[in-house]
């Protein structure tokens, strides 16, 4: 964190959420000592930082004190990009982005990570959906049993190949 990584990972529920705590705590949990000076925790200027990260993500509903759990999973997935956004976050490690959201939320997380990498944040997504790969992605490396077998610019390989590439573990 202190470098300026920030990970969302597969289990964002389990590895990145504190479900039972508001929006606020979990947005703000990467980023505490900002707002604690001798011991005293600085809540309103906490609650304004938290509210205007949460709403530049469209973070529904807009109430950082909902509690995280009555969240969609689109929606848990924007507060956990929020948290690392609102540290400043210079390289975000996305590891299944969108896995349990559904098509609408999909959409808006695409649209949420290309805008960072255009915005100059570092981003390396790590996904088993090879188009959300492609489509995402300026370089892909393809892996298969721990290595990387191929490493080329996203408008050079398509799906088949990718995953002829899986399956077969060749470098074509």
């Amino acid at each position: 964190m202190k470098h300026g990584l920030g990970l969302a990972p597969e289990e964002r529920k389990s590895q990145a959420l504190l479900l039972d705590e508001q929006v606020l705590r979990n947005v703000s949990l990467a980023t505490l000592p900002r707002y604690s000076t001798l011991g005293w925790m600085n809540r309103r200027r906490e609650r304004q930082d938290v509210t205007k990260a949460v709403g530049s993500l469209d973070v529904r509903p807009d109430d950082p004190t909902r509690i995280a759990q009555t969240l969609s999973g689109g929606n848990q997935q924007k507060v956990v990009l929020a948290r690392w956004l609102l540290g400043g976050s210079k390289l975000l490690l996305l590891d299944e982005p969108t896995r349990g959201v559904d098509v609408g939320a999909r959409s808006e997380i695409y649209g949420l990570i290309r805008a960072l990498a255009d915005d100059g944040v570092g981003v390396l997504l790590v996904s088993s959906e090879v188009p959300e790969v492609l489509g995402l992605s300026d370089r892909v490396l393809v892996m298969r049993d721990g290595s990387v077998i191929r490493e080329a610019a996203a408008t050079e390989i398509d799906e088949s190949q990718v995953l002829d590439m899986i399956m077969e573990g060749s470098a074509a």
